[in-house]
């Protein structure tokens, strides 16, 4: 069985293609600057070295189709054929308190996740184009969505209630959501097996580590609270997100600022973290060099 994974971002498509009979990696590779200028696919079959290719990108469609040219390649492609797919998996960030799990892809899944692009307007919009590319190349391969939010969906209601009024999650759901659940899902089983104890036995606390970060009480192989919110801006300081800060800055910045709640998102999302407190980058390894520059 040859299963394909798909990680759609607005202007990027990474993907694997595994061989689950030893859960090897077939290859891999990256999409990138979709839609923008310099677009290119960096491909790379296990035990070669990558390929890049330049090539004009202008939608996820294009950029999927290119995806599918690189694993039938007859140099560096995988695959003789696309009926030796199985299945194409896909990373979603939000499916809101409509699925604990996986599943499979259908219309009505593609509607309950339409339903929830307000609630991750920079996220879900790009992996449904990635579902609706697979879907237009592919029409008759089963997809699987499997969801940031859905590892989360087990925490007590005191701890992904807000203090507001309740009246605000009745009618717009508003409520902690949690994110990175893929990987906190990932990471607690693995430091079970590495302890050599059941999960169902074991309380750990487990930290998601990237440019977006993020930290899960995990009870039992189950999600009890997690340092994300309603969105993936709140809990620790993060690349270029800010991280918790008390709500009434927000509107305090606003008005001393002069600037409306989208350029306030901005901000914090963009343009805070270790960026806006460093004023040098995102990324440690360039402030820690420029910290021993003087």
């Amino acid at each position: 069985m040859k299963i394909l994974v798909v990680n759609c971002g607005s202007s990027s498509l990474k993907y694997q293609l595994f061989d689950m009979t030893d859960e090897s990696v077939l290859a891999k590779g990256l999409v990138e600057r979709i839609g923008i200028e310099g677009a290119r696919i960096k491909h790379t079959k296990t035990g070669m070295d990558s390929v890049i290719r330049n090539t004009d990108i202008p939608n996820h469609k294009v950029a999927f189709k290119v995806v599918v040219e690189a694993l039938l390649d007859g140099n560096h492609g995988v695959l003789k054929s696309l009926d030796e797919l199985s299945a194409v998996g896909h990373r979603v960030v939000h499916a809101g308190e409509k699925y604990a799990g996986s599943v499979m892809i259908t219309q009505d899944v593609i509607d309950a996740l339409e339903e929830c692009v307000p609630l991750a307007p920079l996220h879900n919009p790009a992996n449904l184009m990635g579902i609706y590319a697979v879907t237009e190349a592919l029409p008759n391969i089963p997809q699987v969505g499997v969801f940031d939010t859905a590892f989360h969906q087990t925490m007590p209601g005191y701890a992904y209630m807000y203090g507001v009024p309740y009246h605000y999650y009745e009618k717009y759901k508003v409520r902690r959501y949690g994110f990175h659940g893929t990987s906190h899902f990932y990471v607690s089983g693995r430091a079970a097996e590495i302890l050599g104890k059941p999960v169902e036995s074991l309380n750990i606390v487990t930290c998601h580590m990237g440019n977006g970060s993020s930290i899960a009480a995990v009870k039992g192989g189950k999600s009890m609270d997690t340092s994300m919110g309603f969105s993936p801006l709140p809990g620790v300081i993060m690349g270029t997100r800010s991280g918790d800060v008390d709500p009434l800055l927000i509107s305090f910045l606003s008005d001393q600022e002069g600037i409306d709640n989208k350029a306030m998102s901005h901000v914090l999302n963009k343009e805070s973290g270790l960026l806006g407190i460093s004023g040098v980058s995102s990324d440690l390894r360039d402030i820690e060099e420029a910290a021993d520059a003087g």
